[in-house]
């Protein structure tokens, strides 16, 4: 017999999973944003089911809201330091609704993330999700989220018909434009508009070629290093590189790792990060790449 979570229609889990880290959220005092899956406008949803809720908290009091959720009956699946590169948000799951993504920045506009929350929060209207009453991005912000967040997936604008449907409405698309410098996020838009060349020498161009155009995964971490604009933040994410995820491994083997199973992993990390940046070296000098 299947369990009892797989019984209920993904999109509904999720509706669920937003209502109740909002109804958290409320309790607390914590300031969250609904985004991506059912918390978007009808016409910018995709056909897919929604598998997880993610949810865009003020940066300031996500470690509030971590913990309210933590005392409410949800676990820890990731943490932000090993989530992605970006480090820009945990997994929490809840045995009847499922996961939640709670994001501190969203990748793209992250440059300041408190004030990209403010003007995300100023411009927020509210949606109906589970029923509850939820805010969420302005019909500008949703698409701004939408564009990149298929970035980050290879998918370009001219690939998504719920984006192209925006750009054919000057006066909506005007507005997205107009967000996309206020959250400082033209590196990332321009990217997704096949027009990243126009910022070739800036710190975050390699992040997102590696994102657009694939890469390995110590190519990835060596782009962010780079558009990390201080070095105490490069120096944090270079220490981040050859670490173990022992949230990921547990997961993979279905409980809390071992420390030899930690330290075998370590040396084969390692060992898979020399041959990959070995690799990218010798692209590079063939290219006469910089």
């Amino acid at each position: 017999m299947p369990a009892a979570p797989d019984l209920v229609p993904r999109r509904v889990r999720a509706a669920f999973a937003h209502a109740a880290v909002q109804q958290a959220a409320t309790r607390i005092g914590v300031r969250v944003l609904h985004i991506k899956g059912v918390a978007v406008d009808d016409d910018l949803r995709s056909s897919g089911g929604a598998t997880d809720a993610d949810i865009l908290v003020d940066p300031s009091e996500v470690g509030l809201l971590l913990a309210e959720l933590t005392a409410l009956g949800w676990d820890r699946y990731s943490d932000f330091v090993t989530g992605s590169p970006f480090g820009h948000a945990a997994t929490v799951h809840h045995p009847h609704w499922g996961y939640a993504d709670l994001h501190r920045f969203f990748p793209g506009m992250h440059q300041d993330p408190v004030a990209t929350f403010e003007e995300l929060w100023a411009g927020r209207q509210v949606a109906e999700i589970g029923g509850m009453p939820c805010p969420v991005p302005s019909a500008a912000g949703q698409v701004l989220v939408l564009v990149l967040n298929n970035l980050r997936n290879r998918r370009t604008v001219v690939e998504d018909p719920r984006v192209a449907q925006v750009r054919a409405d000057p006066a909506a698309w005007q507005q997205v434009e107009a967000l996309v410098h206020r959250v400082h996020a033209e590196v990332a838009f321009d990217a997704a508009l096949g027009r990243l060349e126009e910022h070739r020498g800036e710190r975050e161009y390699w992040m997102w070629k590696v994102t657009t155009e694939g890469g390995s995964r110590s190519a990835e971490w060596l782009a962010r290093v780079r558009a990390e604009p201080t070095l105490r933040g490069r120096a944090g994410l270079l220490v981040r590189v050859p670490l173990v995820n022992t949230e990921v491994l547990g997961h993979q083997l279905g409980r809390p790792p071992t420390r030899a199973e930690v330290a075998r992993e370590f040396v084969h990390r390692g060992v898979r990060g020399v041959g990959e940046l070995r690799a990218v070296l010798v692209r590079r000098i063939r290219r006469g790449s910089p």
